[in-house]
């Protein structure tokens, strides 16, 4: 739908801030400014109460108008406004857009969006996210856009084919500002189509009806049924102005914790050993006989049976050990005095199987990662090219043996390590007979080979990246597909996946699907296995394999050479012997030892696991939080950084899970509306059209910072104990201190002038930026501010503050006034408009500061978020054109 520019904001009046100024004296009125918009509409929402939807929606064309006008030509998005809205006729967004009826953020909460504008030069893919990706918002998988092969014959190959839209992206976003001063814009070359996908939390109490007819009802908020960990399990207060389903939290049906759902098996907490080849690290170790047996059985060993022995023997490691035999007993010992190391071979091999009737068998061979000179030679390169160096810890064959063993594994781990190369760097000492002063480097290349008088085999080890071999055996059932997923409890890990049929062998990623990575059947992988034989006896169908150690690419699976370990697997088998949805699936693990040898067995201390009800369908995490001074989640033990803590959030909210205990009624009545965006735009102008001797518009590249680094989200705990209510995420917390990240003042905890705040904080650094527009998103109902600084001088000097401002609940008179819920007004800069602070040039390595701080005296929040979702430029600003 497109219209001319005469009527105005859609969603009214903006407020804009500048530095630490609010409210300036800003245009935010896109239609006196002589801007033109479209709307567009996404596809139906439909959700039950306590429903999160959270998918992408697909490609929508924009208007034909807007690609016809703008075919070879560029488009300047100049800002855009976005509502959710109910359409009339249902299901028919557009006809008729009078009788579009927002929704109140009360009834459908925009927890919130991604969306893309593409051109005919660009498209849309799907990718796997690494942990921690901003860009994923807590998911495993992105969409990023991409060029096309025709992007590169354009007459300006500058200008962007496609943009990204998320500021100010929550609950928050309908009445924030998404503009930018003048001559600033989101530049597209032949824009066609667009691309949402929104996360959306179903609120509304269905005692208040969900059509356009009871817009008026229930204008005051009535919340409806949460679970029982909703608020902390504080329970629901009787002047509530929003629901505590917006929040994600975990739930008898998945993720609650025992702490609420002693029974339901939801998370699982439980001590995590595992297996290695050296001693335990401090704090490792199996503190008790019963604890060291029980933990062996654990790990994924495939024995016969188990001979358990407590005993006193120095030539055994300390603590908890084990020895597999080849008649597939396993000895394990409980040693009280041992002196001794664990060990390992070349080879190593483990065998476990699936409920679903799924078996794997695994050999590793790692003879051949290197190729190991004769002692006496050592390359010339060995300082020059040095990565790392490993020193031997006395003058002895073995400390020499052990050296060049770690120098070797830190060079199999390290990309650009060509090899290792003794060295005996230190004086007086020159090359010799093996003393003290000699040392393995790792180094990024050799130079010549030079003699010496010898050390031991390998003086000189050359990295071979496709040596070593991996043997796999997977048998399942001859009738169906079968499949086994690496170093996964869950499709949503995304792993490499062995897929099994009449056919042969196909390899994948699987769950690349983003929020409907439960279903999803990936991607197929280039081949990297070679199978060696494919029977069936008896209705099993056994396929043998080999294949590298290393991973044909990123999504293949690398095995580690170096210890002993578990790994874990989901395995499932289907219906038929094409690959689809699952008929049945289970996990699985198993051990790699080597026969004969002994492997440490360590206590890495309690782990977590979200499950549905049952403890089934199990996911453990551990985010990549960022360690202090950079960040302080870790040193908060934010119960968001891994699963035994965490207790609301994305984690728990994925695409279609209901919000509410297993207990509860799941409410027939759909709530159905569709997402809508108003872009408002004008022609771009080249630098040789415009007289003045410069483009019309610079475009606006996206920076994106998080203050929770790198969680996608943290929790804000109530600000003290409670009297038979421990705070979930921290069940020990002592009564009467502040939880982690909390001060307060006045009499507290209990005082009525008590006030807590909780802040956390972010240090990086930007090199060579201005920014123009920063919006931070922080969700309702708890936000105080974000701040951000530079830090050029030594001095923290303020760029932008963000105060929220709060509905007053003066609704419906005002539509987007609903109380309790935040816009967030976002600092803009502008060298030439006088109603803004002029903007500041960031160089190389600037220091960068933020701070969040949110209100927690007695209710705490899960799954908050803090980032900043900037755009600027990579240039200074020009001086002033004198007239």
């Amino acid at each position: 739908w497109l219209c001319a520019a005469s009527s105005g904001n859609m969603n009214g009046k903006y407020s804009v801030a500048s530095g630490d100024r609010q409210d300036v004296k800003f245009n935010d009125d896109y239609a006196s400014k002589g801007h033109e918009f479209f709307d567009v509409w996404a596809p139906e929402i439909a959700t039950h109460y306590g429903e999160v939807f959270w998918t992408d929606q697909g490609n929508q064309p924009l208007p034909p108008e807007i690609v016809k006008r703008f075919h070879n030509k560029v488009i300047a998005i100049t800002g855009y406004e976005m509502d959710q809205v109910m359409v009339d006729p249902v299901g028919h967004p557009g006809v008729n857009p009078k009788k579009d009826v927002s929704v109140p953020i009360n009834w459908a909460y925009n927890h919130h969006y991604m969306a893309f504008m593409t051109g005919v030069h660009s498209e849309l893919r799907r990718v796997a996210a690494v942990p921690g990706d901003p860009m994923a918002h807590g998911a495993a998988t992105k969409w990023i856009a991409v060029d096309k092969p025709s992007a590169a014959q354009r007459k300006d190959t500058s200008i962007p084919t496609s943009q990204f839209f998320s500021e100010g992206n929550g609950g928050e976003s309908r009445k924030s500002f998404h503009g930018y001063p003048d001559g600033y814009a989101q530049l597209v070359e032949s824009p066609n189509m667009w691309h949402i996908t929104p996360m959306q939390i179903d609120t509304r109490n269905r005692d208040c009806g969900v059509s356009p007819a009871d817009i008026n009802n229930c204008t005051k908020f009535v919340p409806g049924p949460e679970p029982k960990q909703a608020r902390y399990g504080l329970g629901t207060p009787a002047d509530t102005n929003y629901s505590g389903i917006l929040e994600c939290p975990c739930n008898s049906r998945y993720g609650g914790d025992p702490m609420f759902y002693p029974e339901a098996q939801t998370k699982l907490i439980e001590h995590k050993y595992t297996l290695g080849s050296d001693v335990c690290k401090s704090g490792e170790g199996v503190s008790s006989a019963a604890s060291c047996f029980a933990g062996v059985q654990t790990l994924g060993i495939n024995a016969s049976h188990f001979i358990n022995k407590s005993v006193s023997e120095q030539q055994l490691p300390p603590g908890c050990s084990m020895t597999r035999l080849a008649n597939d007993t396993v000895i394990v010992y409980f040693n009280s005095g041992g002196k001794g190391n664990c060990s390992s071979s070349s080879k190593r091999s483990g065998e476990g199987s699936s409920k679903v009737g799924v078996k794997v068998q695994i050999e590793l061979d790692s003879s051949g990662m290197f190729k190991m000179s004769p002692a006496g030679q050592y390359c010339s390169e060995n300082r020059a090219s040095k990565i790392s160096s490993f020193e031997m810890k006395s003058s002895t064959l073995q400390a020499a043996q052990e050296a060049r063993d770690q120098c070797q594994e830190f060079c199999w781990k390290t990309s650009g390590c060509w090899g290792c190369s003794v060295d005996c760097e230190k004086l007086p000492y020159a090359y010799g007979a093996p003393i003290q002063a000699c040392q393995w480097n790792a180094i990024s290349s050799c130079g010549k080979v030079e003699s010496w008088t010898g050390s031991i085999e390998g003086d000189i080890s050359e990295k071979q990246p496709q040596g070593g071999k991996a043997t796999l055996t997977i048998s399942g059932p001859a009738n169906s597909w079968f499949g086994a997923g690496f170093n996964a409890s869950a499709m949503a890990d995304s792993p490499y996946t062995l897929v099994v049929n009449q056919d042969g062998v196909t390899e994948r990623k699987i769950g690349t699907c983003g929020s409907e990575a439960e279903h999803c059947p990936g991607i197929q992988l280039s081949s990297s296995v070679t199978v060696l034989s494919n029977s069936v006896v008896g209705g099993v169908r056994t396929v043998v394999m080999t294949r590298a150690l290393v991973g044909l690419s990123k999504d293949h699976y690398s095995f580690n050479p170096f210890s002993d370990e578990t790994i874990i697997f989901i395995t499932a088998v289907g219906s038929s012997q094409t690959f689809a949805y699952h008929r049945a699936h289970g996990p699985m693990q198993l051990a790699l030892t080597t026969v004969g040898s002994v492997s440490c067995v360590c206590d890495a201390g309690l782990t977590g696991r979200l499950c549905e009800a049952g403890g089934v369908n199990c996911h453990e995490f551990v985010k990549d939080c960022v360690a202090s001074p950079a960040g302080d989640l870790l040193s908060q033990m934010n119960p968001t950084c891994n699963a035994r803590q965490y207790s609301g959030g994305l984690n728990c909210c994925h695409h279609k899970r209901i919000m509410l205990d297993a207990d509860q009624e799941i409410r027939p009545e759909l709530l159905r509306y569709h997402m809508k965006f108003r872009f408002w735009f004008q022609e771009y102008q080249q630098k040789e059209v415009n007289g003045y001797g410069k483009a019309s518009h610079a475009n606006l590249p996206r920076i994106y910072y998080q203050t929770e680094a790198h969680a996608g989200e943290y929790d804000i705990p109530p600000a003290f104990a409670k009297p038979g209510h421990p705070v979930v995420g921290y069940p020990d917390w002592p009564l009467n201190k502040p939880t982690p990240g909390t001060t307060c003042t006045g009499n507290c905890p209990d005082g009525p002038d008590c006030e807590c705040v909780h802040t956390i904080t972010f240090h990086w650094t930007v090199s060579n930026i201005r920014l123009i527009y920063a919006g931070g998103h922080c969700h309702a109902p708890s936000c105080i501010s974000i701040d951000l600084y530079h830090n050029l001088t030594g001095t923290p000097q303020l760029l932008c503050r963000q105060l929220p401002k709060y509905g007053q609940g003066n609704f419906p008179k005002d539509k987007f006034d609903e109380a309790g819920y935040v816009a967030l007004p976002p600092c803009l800069w502008s060298d030439e408009d006088p109603s803004l602070d002029n903007s500041v040039w960031l160089p190389k390595n600037t220091p960068m500061i933020s701070v969040k701080k949110n209100k927690n005296t007695h209710l705490g929040h899960f799954g908050e978020m803090a980032s900043w979702q900037m755009r600027g430029v990579n240039f200074p600003a020009e001086p002033p054109t004198f007239i």
